[in-house]
């Protein structure tokens, strides 16, 4: 069979798949497949939108959080503040933080009290060291400008208490109820003045992130049995060459790789094979005058 029959064969049906930290992600590519015709620009970001939810509790996912010193810190405004006096109080506060604890990195969400509508801004710290309360207040009234700003500190101990804080603070809802990952209610309806990010990262390369695992699965049934497992354990009957999802679960890498070894290769190996190694002959001998 020469090389590009091989192509289409491995074309006709393949899934990437790949795991890192938490998160299980798979993407079937069938050989009807076309990539999008046009992409979206992205305008001014005015909500904390259903999207952005979905990018921010994957990201969270991908953290390798078992064994890490973990801190959960909001910051809170006495007054009622614009958005735009906020998030420069809150640059002030993390410059500080890059400037006094080098190694120290975080996640960030900016949101609003569902009742006095004052900003405040949830922190997910990693590798902070021991801040005295005092200090802490301190350094955000530096920032704030006022003469009391609140600030709250808790320890998080293990994964799933970090994946907790998240859901229920980082990710929240503004009802504060949790809710699908796909529910658009938590979008801050009614305020156009809003701009900027809701959410984002402080030190991003010294954030925990967890290995990577990569492969494509080749074989049929090892796509079909893999999408059927995790398609029941989300609760939902979607057919088994969907586009693609994601699951979060603490067995991501075992699966990863028990499906690569059952019906596919590392993602390395599987670019190895696809790609013509064929040399070009030469047009002129390298000791011939041109």
């Amino acid at each position: 069979m020469s090389r590009t029959m091989c192509k289409l064969c491995i074309l006709d049906m393949i899934a990437f798949i790949e795991a890192q930290g938490s998160l299980l992600s798979m993407k079937v590519r069938g050989a009807r497949y076309r990539p999008a015709s046009h992409t979206h620009k992205r305008g001014i970001i005015r909500v904390f939108s259903a999207a952005s939810r979905r990018r921010l509790m994957r990201f969270m996912a991908r953290l390798k959080t078992r064994k890490i010193r973990a801190t959960f810190i909001t910051l809170t405004f006495t007054e009622v503040v614009s958005n735009a006096y906020a998030k420069v109080a809150f640059k002030r506060f993390a410059m500080r933080i890059r400037r006094n604890f080098g190694q120290a990195s975080a996640v960030w969400r900016m949101e609003y009290q569902p009742k006095r509508g004052a900003i405040h801004f949830h922190l997910l710290m990693f590798n902070l060291p021991f801040w005295k309360q005092a200090e802490v207040q301190k350094t955000w009234e530096e920032c704030t400008l006022e003469q009391r700003s609140i600030v709250d500190i808790r320890l998080v101990h293990g994964a799933r208490s970090v994946m907790a804080y998240v859901s229920k603070y980082i990710a929240k809802t503004d009802n504060e109820a949790p809710t699908s990952l796909d529910d658009g209610s938590y979008q801050h309806e009614g305020r156009d003045k809003l701009s900027g990010r809701f959410w984002g990262y402080i030190n991003k390369e010294l954030l925990p992130l967890g290995e990577v695992y990569t492969g494509v699965l080749t074989e049929r049934q090892t796509i079909k049995s893999l999408s059927s497992l995790c398609w029941s354990i989300l609760g939902s009957d979607n057919p088994y060459n969907s586009l693609s999802f994601h699951l979060f679960c603490d067995n991501a890498h075992w699966l990863c790789e028990r499906a690569i070894e059952e019906g596919g290769c590392w993602l390395g190996e599987w670019e190895y094979t696809v790609k013509d190694h064929s040399t070009p002959k030469a047009t002129h001998s390298p000791y011939t005058e041109l």
